[in-house]
C-alpha cells in the first residue's frame, strides 16, 4: 500500500542509523521501519540530495504493520519505493504539529512514567509511543562534552501539568546544528545559551517519543526529544543535510 506521509521525526540512532515517523492525510501516525540493521543515514539521500527529512512529504510502500507496544505505529516498508513529493510550507507545518499536540507528557503515553535513571515507561504497555508537546516553560538547552569525550544534547522543560523533564535530544538536525556551530569555533556554553534564549522567546513544539529497550534496560522505554520545532525556525529553513560536514 502506497502511503504519503508528512514526516515529523528524524532521529539519530547509533552506528549511522536513523529512525523516522510522520502522519498520513487522516492524521494517523506511522513509523516506517526496516529489519536490522535498520534505516541507514545514507538512505536519506537520492542522487546526492536529501529526500527524507522533517516536513517533507514522502511516499512509502507500506508492507505490513509490525506493532510492539508501546511502539504501535511501526510499519515495514519497501525501501526501493521511497519517493519525495514536496516540502511542507510553514502554515501547514504548524497545523500538523497542533493536531498532534497533547497537554502533558503523560497524556501522550497514557501509562505511568517512572523517573529514577531518566524518565521511562515499561515495555509492553501503552497504545502510543510518540506525540507533540508545547512546553509551558523551557528550562535550558544543554550541549556539552563529558569527561569521557561523549557529546551530550539535553533539554529541560516543564509541561502543561507543571511536571519537569530533562531529556536527551536525538533530533538529527538539532544535533547537527550544535556540531556545526562547534566546528565554527563557537563556545559550547554560547551554543547552549543561544538555543535556550531562542526557545524561551518563540513558539516551541517538541516531539516526544519512546526509545526501545536495550541490553542494560531491556524492559524500559526511555523518553527522548526527537524533534524541536520553533516559529520562527531556529534553523532558518535549513535541514540536517545543510549542516553536515559535507557542507
Amino acid at each position: 500500500m502506497k502511503k504519503a506521509l508528512i514526516l515529523t521525526d528524524l532521529t539519530r540512532m547509533q552506528e549511522g542509523r536513523v529512525c523516522i515517523a510522520g502522519y498520513d492525510e487522516s492524521g494517523q501516525c506511522i513509523r516506517p521501519v526496516l529489519p536490522p540493521p535498520g534505516i541507514q543515514e545514507s538512505s536519506l539521500y537520492s542522487q546526492g540530495r536529501a529526500i527524507i527529512y522533517p516536513f517533507a512529504v514522502v511516499e512509502f510502500e507500506l508492507l505490513r504493520p509490525t506493532p510492539e507496544p508501546p511502539h504501535t505505529e511501526d510499519h515495514r516498508y519497501e525501501p526501493s519505493t521511497v519517493r519525495f513529493i514536496e516540502k511542507v510550507e510553514e502554515k501547514r507545518k504548524r497545523h500538523v504539529l497542533l493536531n498532534s499536540t497533547f497537554p502533558t507528557v503523560q497524556a501522550i503515553f497514557e501509562v505511568p512514567i517512572y523517573s529514577d535513571v531518566g524518565h521511562y515507561v515499561m515495555a509492553g504497555q501503552g497504545s502510543r509511543s510518540l506525540g507533540t508537546l508545547q512546553p509551558k516553560r523551557v528550562i535550558k538547552a544543554i550541549y556539552e562534552q563529558d569527561p569521557s569525550g561523549k557529546w551530550k544534547y539535553r533539554l529541560g522543560f516543564v509541561d502543561g501539568g507543571d511536571c519537569g523533564y530533562w531529556l536527551t535530544v536525538t533530533d538529527l538536525a538539532w544535533r547537527y546544528y550544535c556540531d556545526h556551530n562547534c566546528r565554527k569555533g563557537i563556545e559550547l556554553g554560547d551554543i547552549s545559551n543561544k538555543l535556550t534564549n531562542w526557545l524561551r522567546s518563540n513558539a516551541v513544539f517538541l516531539r516526544i517519543w519512546l526509545a526501545r529497550g536495550w541490553e542494560k534496560f531491556p524492559d524500559r522505554c526511555f523518553l527522548q526529544v526527537t524533534g524541536v520545532y520553533t516559529f520562527p525556525d531556529y534553523l532558518e529553513g535549513k535541514i540536517f543535510a545543510d549542516l553536515t560536514t559535507r557542507n
